[in-house]
Formats: C-alpha cells, sequence, structure tokens
C-alpha cells in the first residue's frame, strides 16, 4: 500500500459523519497505514476534549474507539470478493471464439498476480487494554479476544486457515475436515477442525494454556517434539521455561467465562489469582506473600471495579493491598496502576 497524506479534514468528515461518500477509499487506506496511527490519536483526543462532558476523568483512553473503525474496515477489507479463475473459462468457453484467448490469458494472469497479493496481504484484529472484542473470520470461525491481545491472518485465509495469537482468544471454529484451523503462538500451536476452546499465552507470563469446550484439537510446541489431542473439558498448561506441558481436566466455563464479562475463580492459587487480575484490570500486581499457592479462593464478579474486589480479597483471604499512585511518563502517559498485596497483620 502506497503511504498516503495525513488530510485530518476528511478524517474529521468522516469522524462526525459528514462523509459525502467520495472519500471512503481514502479513509480505508489512513485507517490501514500503521504509520497514521499517532496522528488518529491526536485527532480522536482533541475532539474527545472539544466534547461537553459533565465530569472529568483522570484517563482518556481512546483505544476501544481507535479499534472499533479498524476491526470494521478491516473485515469489510477481508471479504470483499475477488473474481474466480475458473468462472472466467466457463464464460470463455460458453463463446467459444478464438478471438477470446488473448482475454483468456490476460485474466487467468491478472488473478495469478491478484492472488499472489493476497498471500502476501495481512490482516490483524486487536483488543486494546479494558476491552474484549468480538471478531468472525473470512472462513466463518468466529470468537472473542480478550484484552491486549491480537490475532493476524493472512490475505488468503480460505485457501489456508492459520492464525498467529498474541494474548487470548476464544475461538468457535467452522468445521472443514479437507482445510484444517491452525493457530500459532510463540510457544505451541493448535490444530482443529471444528471445535471451541480457548488460548491464552501473554508473552509476559511464564505458562501458556489451552481449555477445550467442545469437540477435539491436537496441541503441539513449535518444534513438534510432543503432541497431545484434547478433549472436552482438558486443559493444557504449558511451561515456556521447562518447554514441557502438562494435562488436567477442569470445567471449561471457568477459563472462559471472560469472554461475557465474568471473573470467575474456582479454589484458584493466589499466584493465579494475581496473574488474572493483571489481566482484566490491566494493571501490575507485586506479591509480597510466602507460599501464595496455599492460599486459595472461589469467587464470581460480574462488573465490580478493581478496588470492590481486592476488599472482598482482604476480608476472604486476610491479605493486604495497597494500590500505587500512577506516574507520568516522558510521553505524557500514565504508567500502570500498580498493587501490592501482602499478608495482612489484623
Amino acid at each position: 500500500m502506497a503511504n498516503v497524506e495525513f488530510d485530518s479534514e476528511k478524517v474529521e468528515r468522516y469522524f462526525n459523519g459528514e462523509d459525502p461518500g467520495t472519500d471512503q477509499s481514502y479513509i480505508n487506506d489512513v485507517f490501514c497505514d500503521n504509520s497514521k496511527e499517532n496522528q488518529l490519536r491526536k485527532l480522536l483526543s482533541r475532539q474527545f476534549n472539544e466534547m461537553p462532558k459533565e465530569e472529568e476523568t483522570e484517563d482518556k483512553n481512546l483505544d476501544d474507539i481507535l479499534y472499533k473503525i479498524h476491526y470494521d474496515i478491516n473485515t469489510r477489507l477481508s471479504t470483499r470478493k475477488t473474481l474466480k479463475f475458473p468462472g472466467i473459462i466457463r464464460w470463455a468457453l460458453s463463446i467459444a471464439g478464438a478471438i477470446l484467448l488473448p482475454l483468456v490469458i490476460f485474466m487467468g494472469i491478472k488473478n495469478h498476480q491478484e492472488a499472489s497479493l493476497r498471500k502476501e496481504t495481512w490482516v490483524e484484529i486487536k483488543a486494546p487494554a479494558w476491552t474484549r472484542a468480538q471478531f468472525s473470520l473470512p472462513d466463518g470461525t468466529t470468537g472473542w479476544l480478550n484484552s491486549n491481545s491480537s490475532i493476524k491472518y493472512s490475505g488468503n485465509f480460505n485457501a489456508d486457515r492459520q492464525i498467529s495469537l498474541t494474548g487470548e482468544a476464544f475461538f468457535n471454529v467452522y468445521q472443514d475436515k479437507k482445510r484444517p484451523f491452525i493457530v500459532h503462538t510463540p510457544e505451541i500451536n493448535v490444530k482443529v477442525l471444528g471445535t471451541r476452546f480457548n488460548i491464552a499465552s501473554y508473552q509476559n507470563e511464564k505458562t501458556a494454556e489451552v481449555v477445550l469446550e467442545e469437540g477435539m484439537l491436537v496441541f503441539n510446541d513449535p518444534q513438534m517434539n510432543k503432541s497431545y489431542t484434547m478433549k472436552p473439558n482438558d486443559l493444557v498448561i504449558y511451561n515456556k521455561t521447562l518447554k514441557a506441558f502438562s494435562t488436567e481436566v477442569v470445567q471449561p466455563e471457568k477459563y472462559i467465562s471472560w469472554k461475557d464479562g465474568k471473573l470467575v475463580f474456582r479454589n484458584d492459587p493466589l499466584d493465579v489469582i494475581a496473574r488474572r487480575l493483571e489481566r482484566w484490570y490491566n494493571i501490575d500486581v507485586d506479591l509480597n506473600v510466602s507460599s501464595p499457592e496455599d492460599i486459595r479462593w472461589r469467587a464470581t464478579f460480574v462488573g465490580d471495579n478493581l478496588e470492590e474486589v481486592l476488599i472482598l480479597l482482604k476480608r476472604s483471604l486476610h491479605v493486604d493491598y495497597k494500590i500505587e499512585k500512577r506516574d507520568l511518563k516522558p510521553d505524557e502517559t500514565l504508567t500502570k496502576k500498580k498493587v501490592m498485596l501482602t499478608f495482612s497483620t489484623k
């Protein structure tokens, strides 16, 4: 894609719903050009600040707005239909004129070039911090992305159903026995025909997890050293350091409830609780607790803010908490909120 010049007037017309219809191609190019992201954010922030507000908030995070625009455009671009080469052949044969042979050859070359271009095109869908994003892929597969997660796939996806995942996602895979659906992360791969499963592989965590709700899938590491065929209710935990995995039978609802806006703990140790709070609230948690694996908790939260969860945690497990003040970074953004968890002395 050629680098397009940023035209703030056209973009503002699009934001305000005043696009006359002639700027659509330009808008698509701008929002698919990663180099324009900072300019788009500045424009969004300026418009946000000019809006009348009843009360001020500490942070103005517009990632979810920018994501929705990106997602809408990427989805429309990835589902555009292209003319099939066999259709041209059938049409040419029905005319049966030798004069059409050069046209057939030209269209064949053209479609081959377009197919090569689609293979080199990548579509990326992101869920920024504090958001969950629902997605639909060109083959009919649907799913959800958790906070700070993304998937990336080729423009030739219908022919080669392979996805690269960063973070956590739930997939409801469209079944196609001739074309297996493969999810890659830096540490593990899973191969499925048609199934419902959740996979979590965050870069800053020591383990990756796959839980199967329905169907069957094959789990393996990138080196193909070991593989495991999972059945419903199976959980695979892959240790990134040891490059080994363990399995157990679980209740999948606990692991996939995030897509329905629920934060569920079922006899989980404190270190696992801390990790899931980090994902859910986009925070950093420091544990100053000996043997956190021995402290376990059972709870369900829907729509509760961070402090409400921490208050109940303190009352239930006698663990004190302290929320540290956020600092302003050189780029004028705030650092992540940090929570300290220690044994209560009361």
